[in-house]
């Protein structure tokens, strides 16, 4: 646990709006979610930086800048890229990036389905299985409309699913459903604490029509 970034501010924004989140040692001290289905990138800085002035750390402070590789909007994915290369190049804070399903799963060590809505009326699911504590993926991240989701959760019959907060509100109380919440940076910043050093490739996944 010594060798994690003391300081990382992780950033999501590509889902409902986004959101970021301060962590200090494993610990989040703040955060912010958005309300908006549109991620901004003057609003991903305004808010950062509210974040930052609110909790006394300087920007000098961050040991490492995490970044949701998606999937979600794609203007979204760019917007977050691109704040987290600004810190990157303009201060030499490392980098590290992961997609948000991923995270999402390292959340909860089990075999499990991770769901996002990514806008139009889509989601993307996938599948990971747990080995050694680490989400290993059992498929490829897949859009689909969001009916056909729910109704794939709706007649499982085993598996465990774990729904961003948007998406478990609309279906009935299951319990082989979780609710993961709204705060996926804090997530993201999670699991790039063990590599602070890992790009992954963007993933723009097309909507399903």
């Amino acid at each position: 646990m010594t060798n994690l970034p003391r300081t990382i501010l992780a950033i999501e924004s590509a889902i409902c709006g986004g959101s970021i989140s301060l962590i200090e040692n494993g610990i989040e001290i703040r955060n912010w979610i958005g309300s908006s289905s549109v991620s901004k990138a003057e609003d991903l800085l305004v808010n950062i930086d509210a974040i930052l002035t609110s909790t006394g750390v300087s920007r000098h402070d961050i040991a490492l800048v995490a970044v949701s590789a998606g999937p979600g909007s794609f203007t979204g994915i760019r917007i977050g890229l691109a704040t987290a290369l600004g810190f990157q190049d303009g201060l030499g804070i490392a980098m590290s990036s992961e997609s948000a399903l991923r995270a999402m799963a390292f959340q909860r060590p089990e075999n499990i389905t991770a769901a996002l809505p990514v806008g139009r009326g889509s989601v993307c699911v996938q599948s990971f299985r747990s080995v050694d504590g680490q989400p290993v993926a059992v498929n490829h991240p897949q859009a689909m409309p969001d009916e056909t989701f729910f109704d794939l959760v709706q007649n499982a019959r085993d598996g465990k699913f774990i729904l961003h907060e948007s998406l478990y509100l609309r279906v009935a109380q299951m319990s082989m459903v979780t609710n993961f919440g709204a705060n996926l940076a804090f997530a993201i910043g999670t699991i790039c604490a063990s590599r602070p050093s890992q790009i992954i490739e963007p993933l723009f996944i097309s909507k399903s029509i």
